[in-house]
């Protein structure tokens, strides 16, 4: 049992009425009346959070949490005793998530009053570990569901700790406090929600309306499809000389798309992808585009493979089909952080160049900087774009953008503005040797950052440059 605020008061305001009374001799009998009547009242709490039950709570989250994106918390407060559930209850999430606003929702089978229950959540800051702050108040025999959000700021393993509940008395004197151990691990990958979203949207737009049919797209791959009738306007090389022969009159050949290419997507974990842009790192915002594209080529029916680098080379997959190898991505990227020094591009290109033989379209997620330091990675992919089609993703800092186009209103302002136009003028000029060694550059802000690199594969795969 905990002494609430409001007996402290009481008994202060009777301790000075009983200070005051040798001016005044009133006071004493009145100062005398007030503490015993405070103390009563905190008798009578004691006694009936004596007798309340201990509820039971217990907490649903999944053991896979999303980067940068809202993740739901619900917490299930069972009330089995005769009496109703008054106070408050905090639940311990790891350290640095920020917590969102709290859904209260019914069971059907409450037989309490539907009156609205009204619930908040604060980050305690300051302490250690933060928990979010939930009003209960629970009818006899009945259960509620608190749901709350948060949202990870980086990858990883962590813990959520236990639960605490404090149950206010019915004059407000004496609290009780009761503990729920519930501790449970979890890990934060990257964003998977968006991965859920994309496969529900896509499973919406393969549904054939009424009076559709489903049609063939023939494309200009190589993957032989049928044989049909030579048409004037067909390509020499699309003749097929033995089936003419057979047939006795001109065939050529029908190509289709291919189903199985190949995807390999490169990730710079250097120090250059370590400085946070809208909450994210820029190797946060790599991840979460680089397990999207991932996800889209296999349900595509594509091989993804993976390699991560920095001073070293730091994961390593090859190519393989199948939505399993989304989720072994998944695996491999959770736990990765930016390393303190430079990458090793002399070092990672050519491993990669040995591991992995077949052409392919490399996705490197990297850093673009001026042309005299960015010369590595530019003639490592000069390199890589004599096997491969290639590239090359980075992401623009907003800020940086801003501060060159914003009006200068003092000096500092003007040094600003000029050191930003210095910034984005030395990226283009990196960007615009990658073109020429043969790259596609996609520099990107955050807020089109996934969706872009996914366009841009679709659109490689629609007009077979593989």
């Amino acid at each position: 049992m905990v002494p609430t605020d409001r007996l402290a008061a009481i008994l202060v305001i009777a301790g000075l009425m009983i200070g005051f009374s040798g001016r005044f001799a009133p006071l004493m009998a009145a100062g005398v009346a007030l503490a015993g009547l405070a103390i009563a009242l905190a008798a009578s709490d004691w006694l009936k959070l004596a007798g309340i039950g201990t509820p039971d709570v217990s907490r649903t989250v999944d053991e896979k949490l999303s980067l940068g994106a809202r993740n739901p918390v619900t917490l299930h407060v069972r009330n089995s005793s005769y009496s109703r559930l008054v106070g408050v209850l905090r639940d311990e999430f790891p350290e640095d998530f920020v917590s969102a606003e709290v859904h209260t929702r019914k069971d059907a089978s409450e037989d309490f009053s539907r009156r609205s229950i009204f619930a908040h959540t604060t980050t305690l800051r300051g302490t250690s570990p933060p928990g979010a702050l939930l009003d209960v108040n629970i009818a006899p025999r009945s259960e509620t569901e608190l749901t709350y959000h948060i949202t990870p700021p980086q990858r990883g393993d962590f813990e959520f700790g236990d639960a605490y509940m404090r149950l206010r008395g019915p004059s407000g004197m004496l609290a009780r406090q009761i503990k729920f151990a519930i501790a449970q691990p979890v890990k934060v990958y990257p964003n998977i929600l968006d991965l859920r979203r994309y496969e529900i949207s896509l499973r919406r737009e393969r549904v054939v309306q009424p009076g559709q049919k489903v049609t063939r797209v023939h494309g200009r791959g190589t993957d032989f499809e049928s044989l049909r009738d030579y048409m004037p306007d067909d390509e020499f090389r699309a003749i097929d000389w033995k089936a003419s022969a057979r047939r006795a009159k001109m065939t050529s050949r029908q190509y289709q798309q291919e189903k199985s290419q190949n995807v390999m997507i490169l990730l710079d974990c250097g120090r250059v992808m370590g400085p946070v842009i809208d909450g994210l790192s820029r190797l946060d915002w790599s991840i979460n585009a680089a397990v999207m594209l991932a996800h889209v080529a296999a349900i595509k029916g594509d091989k993804v493979g993976l390699m991560a680098f920095g001073e070293d080379i730091l994961a390593y997959t090859p190519p393989r089909a199948g939505r399993g190898q989304t989720l072994n991505l998944l695996r491999m990227t959770y736990n990765l952080t930016s390393t303190s020094g430079d990458s090793d591009y002399y070092r990672a290109f050519p491993f990669f160049a040995r591991k992995w033989t077949r052409r392919s379209l490399a996705v490197v997620f990297t850093e673009l900087d001026d042309p005299d330091a960015s010369r590595p990675l530019i003639s490592q992919i000069a390199s890589v774009t004599r096997k491969h089609l290639v590239m090359v993703v980075a992401m623009a800092d907003p800020a940086v953008v801003t501060a060159a186009t914003c009006e200068p209103q003092d000096a500092a302002d003007a040094f600003r503005a000029a050191a930003a136009r210095q910034v984005m003028q030395a990226r283009k000029h990196a960007a615009a040797q990658l073109t020429r060694a043969g790259a596609i550059v996609l520099d990107l802000p955050p807020g089109v950052f996934t969706p872009a690199v996914v366009d841009q594969y679709l659109r490689i795969k629609s007009t077979a440059r593989l």
